[in-house]
């Protein structure tokens, strides 16, 4: 199994802060100063015009998980985005040669989400009521506890994988931690059908895989 790279964070950048020092520059002072401020502009810009193309395929995620007793490759992946700010990358694992819609809705298929926490800055304190309610649903009460403390303490850098095999059922793991289990594969239905919301599970399964390949 080929590990994640780490994400490399951007190098702290000074900020400049303007000081009033109480006296009145002289003409020359001013034109430094404000040659300071023109080329400290440049560079804010040029930094936010790098980080708006930084490719997301940049971001590595694992070529294949083992699950079960099988390997299965990436079938699909994805960085959820805003404007330059990467959320996570995530990455859709299943068997070869099997549809992906399928694959996921067969309890006899194995199959795991990974996904690569890259920034907090829109994460919710709390999980989202809609994942909320449908986890609540499906877990015992000290599972969804687990889930619920454990989405609180996410933080930059954490690897979240579920993952059902047949036999052994769903697994929740926060990095090497396992927060969850269930021996069912009816909350990965349920989940499925959250995400889709009005949309029919295979068709909005199909599409998504479809939109979002992996590349080597």
């Amino acid at each position: 199994m080929r590990s994640a790279s780490r994400v490399r964070t951007a190098p702290t950048h000074a900020r400049f802060v303007p000081v009033d020092r109480g006296d009145r520059p002289t003409p020359a002072g001013a034109q430094f100063a404000a040659f300071r401020t023109v080329r400290w502009a440049i560079a804010a810009v040029a930094l936010v015009g790098t980080l708006m193309i930084v490719p997301a395929t940049a971001i590595q995620v694992p070529g294949a998980l083992r699950v079960g007793n099988q390997s299965l490759p990436a079938a699909s992946c994805a960085t959820r985005d805003t404007l330059w700010v990467h959320h996570y990358a995530a990455a859709l694992y299943l068997p070869p040669r099997e549809a992906p819609a399928a694959a996921l809705q067969d309890p006899k298929q194995p199959k795991a989400l990974h996904v690569q926490i890259l920034s907090r800055s829109f994460l919710p304190k709390d999980l989202p009521t809609k994942w909320r309610e449908t986890l609540e649903a499906k877990l015992d009460l000290p599972s969804f506890t687990s889930v619920r403390l454990a989405w609180r303490e996410l933080a930059v850098g954490d690897q979240v994988t579920i993952a059902y095999a047949p036999g052994s059922g769903v697994t929740l793991q926060l990095n090497d931690r396992v927060i969850a289990r269930t021996p069912r594969h009816d909350i990965v239905d349920a989940l499925l059908q959250t995400w889709a919301e009005n949309e029919p599970v295979p068709q909005r399964v199909s599409r998504v895989v479809a939109k979002n390949p992996c590349r080597p």
